[in-house]
C-alpha cells in the first residue's frame, strides 16, 4: 500500500514537472520570437530613418511616428552619453550598456550588439556622433493572457489532482478489499469458522477470497474430523477394561485411562509427563525402559503387593516408526489377571481337596473292608460296627461326588422353569430333615405366605433351599432356632435363613462360599458335611440370577438371605 501511495504521488510530480517543462520551453521560444523581430525591426530603422540622419540633425517626428507604427522604443545618445531622444525617456536602465559600447566602438563603422535582461532586450548602433538604442520590454509567455493562463494552469493542476485522487480512491478500494481478505486470512485455522468477505464478482481479490472461504470450509471439515475421531480415540480407550498408557519416543506419557489408573492404583496426570511417576514396580519400569531402548516389544507378568495384590499381564508394545512423526510410539497394555490366578489357585485348591476328601472315606471303606476280609467277618458284633462304618462313609462318597457334580452342572444345564409354591417346597424339604430337627431340638419357624409363588429352576431352587436348611441346621447349638422369612420386594422375592447357632467370625465371611471352605474342618467333618454346600448354593443362585449375602456374628448367628427375581426366562 505504502508503494501505491508513492507511486501515485510520482504520478502527481511527474505530470506537474512534465506541464511545467512544456511551458518553460514554450516561452523561450516565444522570447526567442520577439528578439528575432526586435532585429528585424533594428535592420528597417537603419534602412528606413537612418539615411535621414544627420551628424546635427534628427528627424525626431519621423522617429516618433516610425516607432509608434513598428511598436517599438528608440532612444539615441549623444557622444557624451546624453539621452537626446526621446527626453525624459527611460535611461537608467540603459545608460551601462550605452557607455560600454560607446568604448568598444571607436570607429565610425556601424556596429550593433543585443543587449537582452529579463525585463527587456535592446539592439544598440552607432552612426556618428549618435548611439542608437533600439529595445521592447521582454513578455514571457504567459503575460498576454496571464489571467486566462492561471486558469489554464489551475485547470491542468486540478485535473491531474484529480486524477491522482481517482487513481489513490481506486488503489484505496482495492486496499480495503486487500485488508479485508487479510483479516479474513488471519482467522484461518481458528476454532469458530470464518466469516466470509462480501467482495463484489469485478473486484480483483474476489477469486482470492473464494479460494481463502473453500480453504477455511476445509481445515474447519479436516478439524472437526480430527477432533471426532480423537472423541472416539479417548472413548474407546476410557471404555477398555484393560488398562493403557500411551508413550512417545522419550518416554513420556501423553496419554492414558481410567482402567490404567486403577491398576497402578495412581492418580494419572492429564498432561505430559514420565512413566517414573507412574510406574513404581521395578519389573515393570525395566520393562518399559528396555521397550523404549531396544525399540522392541516386551511381555511379562508382575505381581503387585500395594495396596492390595494384584497379578497383570503386561505387554509393552514397539510402534514403528512411520514416515510422519507418530504421538504414540509406545503402547503399555496391562491385563488384570487377577481372577485368572485366583480361579488357578481354587483349580488347584479344588483339586487338592476333593483329592483329600475321597481319599478319607475311601480309605475308611479299604482299611475296614481289608479288615472284615482278614478275619474280623467272623465276630458278628465286631462286623456289624465295621459294616455300618463303612455304609455311612459310603454315604459320605456318595454325597461328595453328587455334590460335586452339582457344583460342575450348576450353569451348565439349561434352565426349566416352571411355577414354585415357596412354602410348600420349604414344608417339603424339612420332612427328610426331621430326624435331624429332632436329634438337635431346634425349632424352626416358617414365616412364608402360603400364596407366595415364584416362577423359577424348581430343581435348582430346591438344592439351594435344601443345602441353607441343612447348613442352618448342622451348625446350629442344641435347642436353637431357625428362621425361614420369604418377602417380595418389587418383582424379586427375598428368602432369609436365620438362625442363632455357632456363627462365623469376620474373617471367615469372605471365604465361606469357597469350595471346601470350612471354618471349623474338625467340627464340619463331624457333622458330616462335604465342604460344598455354600459353593453350592452361590452357583446355583447366581444362575438363577439371583444373589445370596451372609450376615453372620459369632457366638451369636447367621443369616443367609437370598434374592431371586419373582420370574425369569426359560
Amino acid at each position: 500500500m505504502k508503494r501505491i501511495r508513492r507511486i501515485s504521488w510520482l504520478l502527481f510530480m511527474v505530470v506537474a514537472a512534465g506541464i511545467a517543462a512544456i511551458i518553460l520551453f514554450l516561452n523561450q521560444r516565444y522570447i526567442a520570437e520577439q528578439q528575432l523581430g526586435l532585429a528585424r525591426q533594428v535592420e528597417l530603422l537603419q534602412t528606413q530613418v537612418l539615411p535621414k540622419v544627420t551628424a546635427t540633425k534628427l528627424p525626431r517626428a519621423l522617429l516618433q511616428k516610425w516607432q509608434r507604427q513598428q511598436n517599438v522604443h528608440v532612444a539615441i545618445f549623444d557622444a557624451r552619453n546624453q539621452l537626446v531622444f526621446p527626453v525624459g525617456g527611460p535611461q537608467a536602465d540603459l545608460i551601462d550598456s550605452v557607455v560600454a559600447f560607446q568604448s568598444k566602438t571607436a570607429t565610425t563603422k556601424r556596429e550593433q550588439i543585443r543587449v537582452a535582461s529579463r525585463a527587456q532586450t535592446a539592439y544598440l548602433f552607432s552612426q556618428k556622433p549618435w548611439t542608437f538604442v533600439l529595445y521592447t520590454p521582454q513578455h514571457n509567455l504567459w503575460q498576454p493572457f496571464w489571467p486566462q493562463g492561471v486558469h489554464l494552469l489551475l485547470a491542468v493542476l486540478g485535473l491531474s489532482l484529480l486524477s491522482v485522487l481517482i487513481f489513490r480512491g481506486y488503489t484505496r478500494w482495492e486496499r480495503h478489499s486487500l485488508q479485508r481478505v487479510q483479516r479474513q486470512l488471519a482467522k484461518v485455522g481458528a476454532p469458530q469458522p470464518t466469516p466470509a468477505v462480501l467482495l463484489k464478482p469485478t473486484d480483483h481479490y474476489f477469486a482470492l477470497e473464494r479460494a481463502v472461504t473453500h480453504v477455511d470450509q476445509q481445515l474447519q471439515a479436516q478439524t472437526a474430523l480430527a477432533q471426532n475421531e480423537q472423541h472416539n480415540f479417548n472413548r474407546f480407550i476410557n471404555h477398555l477394561t484393560i488398562g493403557v498408557l500411551l508413550l512417545d519416543e522419550t518416554g513420556d506419557v501423553v496419554a492414558h485411562n481410567p482402567a490404567a489408573a486403577t491398576m497402578l492404583a495412581q492418580q494419572l496426570s492429564d498432561q505430559p509427563h514420565s512413566y517414573l511417576n507412574d510406574v513404581h514396580h521395578f519389573a515393570l519400569s525395566r520393562l518399559i525402559k528396555h521397550a523404549l531402548n531396544q525399540q522392541k516389544s516386551q511381555h511379562t507378568t508382575v505381581r503387585l503387593v500395594q495396596p492390595q495384590e494384584r497379578y497383570l499381564d503386561v505387554n509393552v508394545v514397539w510402534m514403528k516408526a512411520q514416515a510422519l512423526q507418530a504421538t504414540y510410539q509406545v503402547a503399555v497394555l496391562l491385563y488384570d489377571i487377577t481372577p485368572v490366578k485366583q480361579i488357578q489357585q481354587m483349580q488347584l485348591d479344588f483339586v487338592s481337596n476333593v483329592s483329600h476328601e475321597l481319599k478319607t472315606p475311601v480309605t475308611s471303606i479299604l482299611g475296614f473292608t481289608e479288615t472284615l476280609l482278614a478275619g474280623a467277618q467272623d465276630e458278628p458284633e465286631v462286623r456289624q460296627e465295621f459294616l455300618t462304618i463303612i455304609a455311612a462313609e459310603s454315604k459320605r462318597l456318595t454325597a461328595l461326588i453328587q455334590d460335586i457334580i452339582a457344583l460342575s452342572r450348576g450353569q451348565q444345564q439349561q434352565l426349566q422353569v416352571a411355577s414354585v409354591n415357596i412354602k410348600q417346597t420349604v414344608t417339603n424339604l424339612l420332612v427328610p430333615l426331621q430326624q435331624t430337627i429332632d436329634t438337635k431340638q431346634v425349632t424352626v419357624q416358617l414365616n412364608i405366605a402360603a400364596t407366595a409363588q415364584l416362577q423359577t429352576d424348581p430343581h435348582k431352587f430346591e438344592q439351594v433351599v435344601k443345602n441353607l436348611l441343612i447348613n442352618g441346621l448342622s451348625y446350629n447349638r442344641q435347642g436353637g432356632r431357625l428362621t425361614v422369612t420369604a418377602e417380595k420386594k418389587a418383582a424379586q422375592w427375598q428368602l432369609s435363613f436365620s438362625d442363632n447357632g455357632l456363627g462365623i467370625a469376620a474373617d471367615d465371611q469372605v471365604r465361606i462360599f469357597e469350595r471346601f471352605y470350612r471354618v471349623d474342618k474338625a467340627r464340619s467333618h463331624h457333622q458330616g458335611g462335604t465342604g460344598l454346600g455354600l459353593a453350592i448354593v452361590k452357583e446355583l443362585v447366581t444362575a438363577l440370577g439371583g444373589q445370596v449375602r451372609l450376615k453372620s456374628q459369632l457366638g451369636v448367628g447367621s443369616t443367609f438371605t437370598i434374592t431371586l427375581p419373582e420370574k425369569i426366562e426359560a
